[in-house]
């Protein structure tokens, strides 16, 4: 099968020098390292649970806020990880640092790998500097979270899906494919979005005939079956603590509900109190059911709300500052913090209309190309699937190194008008 390995309406172009390529790395992982250095890690919201998870696991081998309440309201990953950085430095936050200084690095290397692939070289590299220099990413170092882990996760995935779908390597076909659905697993125990994400990139080949796309769904049948026997584990684990299987975590109903209700604004909500003494899958289960028979009682009005959440998801991009707002508050001041919210949504912004500039050039030389391709597919998924269930800013993440890629393609490509139009030398 021949995977889009040049998009149609790809950038053409010369490689930049390598040295340039390793350079933006480098500079990226500076900044990275610089910005852990002066804010330290301050675990809050999401970021204190999995501080407290981790200790749990490493001090008494029990996932859940207390020892004798073991759950699976987050996913087990992210705490899994940080209590493995716990096991090796102590209770330190420099191994969190340095798992996500890791997780920077292979975002960026694979960003320009996948990026040079789907849309050529030019655009690769420049997808790659778009991320180097990306301010809430660069943020995100210092944040005890789950967002560069999945990121990493789910570009490793990717490549080993590409590889899969072109048939190369030592692996060959099936061997990347294994490969694929172990990577996928493992950022399942992160995010459990990425159960569908080989789903979404079965699409991909559609247009480009039956057998392709057949092949393709046959490839991410198989990836989704390695998933979830990688998975397998910690559902009988639940199954053990519940009583009944929850395949990785048992918060999507009660994020469903707080999408879907009547009192719903969209983002996050605390629980009714009538769900106090339940358990953790009786939880999900009930307010999953409120949330569906809200969507149902009004279909129309439910898909009006999907269109409306798929914009303000994108509206804004301020939580790598609300995030590190303490220590950024010590070190900048206020009238800092409110200026770095100001920058990381304006670069945000400038990202989102490369991307779209990016789909608009793909489809120039033929529609099809600007939405049957991984970046676009990747990035409808993932706003797609939160529109549906519950927004707030940090949930655009994991389509970041998508949509930098595509404005990768938006660059490369006015800087090849650009240089088209220049004189020629006398």
């Amino acid at each position: 099968m021949q995977v889009i390995t040049a998009t149609a309406g790809a950038v053409p172009g010369a490689a930049p020098p390598r040295h340039g390529l390793w350079a933006v790395i480098l500079v990226g992982m500076a900044l990275r390292l610089a910005w852990a250095l002066v804010f330290p890690v301050e675990p809050v919201s999401d970021g204190f649970a999995y501080h407290t998870f981790a200790r749990n696991l490493v001090e008494q081998g029990v996932y859940g806020w207390e020892p004798d309440q073991p759950g699976a309201y987050w996913p087990v990953g992210t705490s899994a990880i940080v209590a493995l950085t716990y096991l090796v430095l102590g209770e330190s936050f420099a191994g969190v640092v340095a798992t996500n200084l890791l997780a920077g690095l292979v975002t960026l290397v694979l960003v320009h790998r996948l990026g040079t692939v789907y849309f050529g070289a030019q655009a690769g590299f420049w997808a790659t500097v778009v991320v180097a220099f990306w301010p809430n990413l660069i943020m995100f170092t210092s944040i005890l979270s789950s967002e560069l882990y999945f990121m990493a996760l789910s570009l490793v995935g990717l490549y080993f899906w590409q590889r899969a779908e072109v048939g190369s390597g030592r692996r060959g076909r099936w061997g990347n494919l294994v490969l694929c659905g172990l990577v996928f697993g493992a950022a399942c125990y992160v995010r459990p979005i990425a159960l569908l994400m080989p789903a979404a990139l079965a699409i991909v080949p559609l247009v480009q005939g039956v057998r392709p796309f057949l092949r393709a769904v046959l490839h991410a049948a198989l990836v989704t079956l390695m998933v979830l026997v990688v998975l397998s584990p910690w559902t009988y684990r639940n199954y053990l603590v519940f009583g009944e299987p929850a395949l990785v975590s048992t918060n999507f109903g009660a994020n469903l509900w707080m999408g879907n209700n009547p009192d719903s604004t969209g983002g996050y909500m605390p629980l009714p109190d009538w769900v106090a003494g339940m358990s953790e899958t009786e939880r999900a289960r009930a307010l999953g059911d409120i949330a569906k028979a809200h969507i149902r009682e009004d279909p129309l009005r439910f898909a009006a709300t999907v269109a409306v959440r798929v914009v303000r998801l994108h509206e804004r991009e301020t939580i790598g500052v609300a995030w590190n707002e303490r220590a950024m508050t010590e070190t900048l001041g206020q009238i800092g913090v409110v200026g770095a919210k100001l920058l990381a949504t304006g670069y945000w912004y400038l990202v989102v209309a490369g991307g779209l500039l990016g789909i608009w050039q793909l489809g120039r030389a033929r529609f099809w190309s600007a939405f049957f391709n991984p970046a676009f597919a990747i990035w409808s998924y993932v706003t797609l699937l939160h529109a549906i269930v519950v927004i707030q800013d940090r949930y655009h993440m994991p389509s970041s190194p998508f949509i930098a890629m595509l404005a990768g393609v938006a660059i490369a490509a006015w800087l090849r008008r650009r240089a088209a139009a220049a004189p020629a030398p006398a």
